[in-house]
């Protein structure tokens, strides 16, 4: 009888829940049985001392689906040249001498049993002697570096549809598109971010870096004598044109006889291109010539670095020397007076 008023008693009192004496409400849990992980088997223990630890870096995603935004080049600065276009007409002539519609004259026809003697010639324009620099190296003038023959070459490749040609040989063999033959300047490409007005990072515009003009300042020319014995004359035809540039190593040093054609363009797909471009001689800035009449006329200094003549020579395994050029160059003036002397 008066264990059960105890009882009774203890109930009234709280000290015992109604479900039993051992069992607690779930708002009961300590605050530190939250972290508090269950136990686990000794096989359970056995199988993660096997398992590596998961040292994977933390990637962040957040910015890899940005988009990237391809940035096509201007056709000023760089190899383009670095003046931009006057908005004004700069000087007080009227330009009566370009001629968009112009065309090359077609060449006289040379045929196989008419040529007495045939010489094929490959030579290198340095365009910063003293006769070249007025008409390919032309900093004399504000503005008309954007007419230097390297800034017409590309023009050309990109706006009137000459084929470029890869240097994997002077044979015009491989033909390539306009971004390979930027690639051959070897300026490679820059990425860089966009923001929004917040500085938040919004995507990214990835061009290729800029080249200066004035780091491709020689050409190789490849060319053909021809002795024609129908009319008596000798016959020079430019066949192929490149620009040319050597190897540097990282700390700008430039590799010995490295000097190698970036690519090649067939001239007389060229000329229609040249013939519409004129120069301004700095001598006479009112006689303008157009860019075909400098190869033509032969308006030029060059050396003579490989030739038929002496084909066990090449370009960079046994360079010329100028007493050696200029031997092989005398031999080709010759050949014409020794024709006529028979």
């Amino acid at each position: 009888m008066k264990l059960k008023f105890l009882i009774a008693l203890l109930l009234m009192t709280g000290f015992l829940s109604e479900t039993g004496w051992a069992q607690h409400s779930a708002y009961d849990t300590p605050v530190s049985s939250y972290n508090k992980k269950p136990a686990r088997s000794d096989a359970q223990k056995k199988t993660s001392a096997d398992q590596p630890a998961n040292t994977a870096p933390v990637v962040d995603t957040t910015q890899m689906n940005l988009p990237v935004e391809v940035v096509e080049d201007s056709l000023t600065g760089g190899l383009f040249g670095t003046a931009s276009k006057s908005l004004r007409k700069d000087n007080i002539l009227e330009d009566d001498m370009s001629d968009s519609t112009a065309t090359p004259l077609p060449y006289t026809a040379l045929y196989a049993s008419d040529a007495l003697y045939r010489v094929r010639v490959w030579r290198t324009i340095d365009a910063r002697t003293k006769k070249n620099a007025r008409y390919f190296f032309n900093k004399a003038i504000d503005g008309e570096d954007n007419s230097r023959l390297i800034n017409i070459m590309l023009k050309a490749i990109r706006e009137d549809s000459v084929q470029a040609f890869s240097n994997i040989d002077d044979r015009f063999t491989t033909p390539i598109s306009y971004e390979e033959v930027m690639a051959t300047f070897g300026g490679g490409k820059d990425t860089s971010a966009k923001y929004d007005m917040e500085g938040n990072i919004v995507g990214y515009q990835v061009r290729n870096r800029e080249v200066s003009g004035d780091s491709i300042y020689k050409f190789r020319i490849k060319e053909e004598w021809v002795f024609n014995k129908r009319d008596g004359k000798t016959y020079i035809r430019i066949l192929g044109i490149a620009p040319l540039s050597s190897y540097t190593t990282s700390d700008g040093y430039t590799v010995a006889n490295s000097e190698h054609a970036l690519f090649w363009i067939y001239y007389p797909d060229l000329r229609k291109t040249l013939v519409r471009n004129n120069i301004v001689n700095p001598l006479d800035m009112g006689g303008r010539i157009t860019w075909e009449e400098v190869f033509e006329n032969r308006l030029f200094d060059s050396k003579v670095t490989k030739s038929s003549l002496d084909a066990e020579n090449g370009f960079n395994e046994n360079p010329l020397t100028d007493a050696h050029a200029m031997e092989i160059q005398q031999q080709l003036n010759n050949l014409s007076r020794r024709m006529w002397g028979k």
